[in-house]
């Protein structure tokens, strides 16, 4: 089981991108994982194996089911693996989490049943203001498929509707 903590300096976007590069590098090594494989083949075990949209918002209902936002501890970035976050719902019912652990989950829930995922980063009040939330968008693997957002923790945060800053990052 992975966690990954780092002491966030006050660098704005390039603590996102070290976060997101992190992120990414734990969903791809952990989907393959017999944990988050079983976990996701569970989870969409009621949908056609080939409907990629109903996977994914099965993916969607789990996640609002078994994950709480809770934020990382001041001045710490934690980044935790799907494998630990799986454990810990496994053994309480419920992960406590914030938005990129909440993403890095999703992801890798998504890609052990074939799914492509992406990051989705946002900053509000401003186009040059800082990145403060991601979540994961889930998508079948065909072309032109409908991309499912997983953002399960924006409600929890109060955070605004409209974006004014946007980046998608694949996964």
């Amino acid at each position: 089981m992975r966690v990954a903590a780092v002491w966030v300096p006050p660098l704005g976007d390039l603590t996102t991108i070290f976060t997101v590069w992190k992120g990414r590098l734990l969903a791809r090594r952990e989907a393959w994982h017999p944990i988050v494989r079983n976990t996701a083949v569970q989870i969409v075990q009621a949908e056609d194996g080939y409907s990629g949209e109903g996977q994914a918002l099965a993916i969607r209902e789990w996640l609002n089911d078994h994950v709480r936002f809770l934020r990382d501890p001041r001045g710490a970035e934690l980044l935790h693996g799907p494998v630990l976050t799986i454990s810990q719902v496994d053994k309480n019912g419920m992960a406590y989490v914030d938005c990129d652990d909440a993403a890095v989950l999703a992801a890798a829930l998504g890609k052990a049943v074939g799914l492509r995922a992406r990051f989705v980063l946002v900053g509000f009040s401003s186009p040059h203001a800082p990145f403060r939330h991601i979540w994961t968008e889930l998508a079948a693997p065909r072309p032109g498929s409908r991309w499912v957002e997983q953002d399960v923790t924006r409600a929890s945060q109060n955070l605004p509707v409209v974006a004014s800053r946007r980046w998608t990052v694949e996964v």
